[in-house]
């Protein structure tokens, strides 16, 4: 047996021929003595049994062969595999994030990480990853960890929710809530505590877990509490006059337990500067002159003898929110407020004959901010004009921004109260319904900058210092037209680009103009297209339409 030129194997050569037609004739025909020859069977039985052999031998020859052949394909494949997952690793390289220096992405890290929640609640900690950014952003890769772990600021905010009254505890040094306080190192602290639901006391004692979070409580520095039925004083021990040293920011939620709350907190937090009283009646007992003497924003409901007090008391107040209507029979004397910059109203419906607006009690030279907001639902009328402007007029405050949220105005009287704001720089309106909406097409045309309209008789432009304008109208229809000869109008990037016989009244360039409509379905944006050339000249221009029901994407918003 001579080897092949090809494949150098020996190819295999069969010694017996299988014409099995030919042995089927003769069985059937050669009988008798002589019909065989005994030589001739014994020699091709012989052969059989060489080929057999010959087979065998092949037959193993291939399946060690193909043994090896398999063996080598699965290397191959592993092989392949391992290539892949090296090549999609190689791609990693190319990451945009990869190109960020650890300086940017810890700044990243800062702005996606907000609170850490935990809820402990069946005697367990109920904990997901979505619940705590801070230990999920720490869990991605090695870069990302190490970055997070130098981070005590993104640890530092916690919100505990407590939900139980068993004592059958693992410990609290093997739940993730510790293991965020021991990486906010030393950092200030927001806290956000929900004790409404169970009790966090033990045998009259605070629990492990409570106790861990009232060790630091040098270190708060924002708090939001949702106050418990037993007395706070339980929680914490070994409670001095002043415990809460860095505590600035202080949100109390009516559950029925604020006042008794708020007492827990009096001459407790001598570096308070802002407090925020949930709730839609005023304290039992008004707030003493002496209990936070840093405060310089409040946010609560007072009578009006409790309000003109507190202002007296607090002349540094800077911010202030508060209902508009405060109840209490009492004449109502201004109060100066030489420092306030930021007033937040909530509106309603005025239904006490014995209330009060609290723009009678203000005088306040110095407002930057003016925002209005419901109380509750939407006001179907409002009465308060007439205070309003009595209190604009007394003030004559440098008004840079207003916000009016569903304020139920007419078109007309929203453009007297916008002529006795020259220095607006900021203005937001969203419209309460479509049938009674101040943002109308008169009231469009009247922020024309040299166009007069049947609100505006006088050619003189009304918010000559507007940069900033933001619209949420809900009407189905529009006169989208007259909006862009507003906005272009408005446009006067530079003074030398002003013709005097045509801008005859100087108004500052509009740099910010936003326009939704929520309740309208998006139309041919060419109306807008003459928006584009002013935003690649610098402006930002937005208008966004009525989300597709069919599919929510970012197409149904138009940039201009």
């Amino acid at each position: 047996m001579h080897p092949c030129n090809r494949c150098d194997e020996n190819p295999l050569h069969a010694r017996v021929s299988l014409d099995f037609t030919s042995l089927q004739d003769r069985l059937r025909s050669g009988v008798g003595p002589a019909s065989v020859e005994p030589t001739e069977i014994a020699t091709i039985l012989k052969n059989v049994e060489l080929d057999l052999e010959d087979y065998e031998a092949e037959i193993d020859r291939l399946e060690a062969l193909a043994s090896d052949l398999e063996a080598r394909a699965l290397v191959l494949a592993t092989q392949k595999e391992r290539l892949l997952q090296y090549a999609s690793r190689v791609k990693m390289l190319l990451s945009p994030i990869r190109k960020l220096p650890d300086e940017l992405l810890c700044d990243v890290f800062d702005l996606a990480c907000g609170m850490n929640y935990f809820w402990v609640n069946r005697a367990k900690t109920e904990f997901s990853f979505r619940d705590a950014p801070a230990i999920a952003i720490s869990s991605v890769c090695s870069r990302w960890r190490k970055n997070a772990m130098i981070m005590p600021s993104i640890w530092s905010r916690i919100s505990l929710g407590w939900d139980i009254d068993t004592d059958d505890w693992l410990g609290e040094t093997t739940t993730p809530l510790s293991l965020s306080l021991t990486r906010s190192l030393s950092w200030p602290l927001t806290i956000e505590l929900d004790l409404v639901a169970g009790s966090a006391l033990l045998s009259g004692q605070p629990h492990p877990i409570i106790t861990r979070l009232t060790e630091e409580r040098h270190r708060w520095q924002k708090l939001v509490l949702y106050p418990p039925t037993y007395q706070l004083d339980d929680l914490f021990l070994d409670l001095s006059s002043q415990n809460f040293p860095l505590l600035e920011d202080l949100t109390l939620e009516d559950r029925g337990r604020r006042d008794q709350a708020f007492s827990f907190w009096m001459g407790k937090a001598p570096n308070l500067k802002k407090l925020t009283l949930r709730g839609e009646h005023p304290l039992s007992e008004p707030i003493p002159t002496d209990a936070f003497p840093k405060i310089t924003h409040i946010e609560y409901n007072p009578d009006t003898p409790d309000l003109e007090s507190f202002l007296e008391a607090n002349p540094d107040i800077i911010s202030l929110a508060l209902e508009e209507y405060i109840s209490g029979v009492h004449t109502p004397q201004s109060r100066t407020c030489p420092r306030m910059e930021s007033l937040t109203v909530r509106y309603n419906d005025n239904g006490d004959p014995d209330a009060s607006s609290v723009f009678s009690s203000l005088h306040c030279p110095s407002l930057q901010s003016l925002h209005f907001e419901p109380a509750s639902g939407i006001c179907q009328t409002w009465y308060g004009l007439d205070s309003l402007m009595s209190f604009v007029q007394r003030s004559s405050f440098p008004l840079t921004t207003l916000t009016m949220k569903n304020l139920p105005l007419l078109d007309h009287e929203l453009v007297y109260l916008l002529q006795h704001l020259p220095t607006l720089v900021n203005l937001t309106i969203d419209d309460s319904k479509p049938d009674d909406s101040p943002i109308t097409e008169d009231f469009i045309n009247s922020l024309h900058a040299f166009r007069r309209s049947p609100l505006r008789s006088s050619i003189s432009p009304i918010i000559p210092r507007l940069r900033s304008l933001t619209l949420d109208c809900r009407a189905t229809w529009f006169n989208d037209t007259s909006v862009v000869d507003m906005v272009k109008s408005r446009w006067i990037p530079s003074a030398r680009s002003v013709k005097p016989d045509v801008h005859m009244f100087q108004v500052d360039c509009l740099r910010e103009f936003t326009l939704k409509f929520s309740h309208r379905e998006k139309v041919n944006s060419a109306v807008y297209v003459p928006l584009e050339r002013l935003e690649r000249s610098g402006m930002r221009a937005v208008v966004s339409w009525k989300p597709n029901e069919d599919a929510q994407r970012l197409s149904n918003t138009l940039h201009i």
